[in-house]
């Protein structure tokens, strides 16, 4: 049978250390884009926005709010950040 060495103590504090390192990654970054309200889905909380004549893309919607203050070919400027695996509007203004 064989005994552990005694420990200082300083293992479980360089775990704390660690895990506080991991912990202060830096927020996501976020990105600015332009485009037209293409369609409104508050079921899903989406907006599909079009960014370019051949391109739309879904967006999910943080504030739920902002429903209400944008309609079907309005242009939008808004900001996007990955939250949980989706790109998600945290910020958007009309145009």
């Amino acid at each position: 049978m064989s005994l552990a060495t005694p420990s200082d103590g300083s293992e479980p504090q360089q775990a704390v250390i660690a895990l506080a390192a991991t912990a202060a990654v830096q927020p996501p970054a976020t990105e600015i884009l332009r485009g037209v309200v293409d369609s409104i889905d508050e079921r899903n909380d989406t907006i599909r926005i079009r960014l370019s004549p051949d391109r739309i893309e879904p967006f999910k919607v943080q504030d739920g709010l902002l429903f209400n203050a944008v309609r079907f070919g309005d242009p939008v400027a808004f900001s996007v950040q990955d939250i949980s695996g989706f790109r998600t509007i945290v910020g958007l203004t009309k145009e």
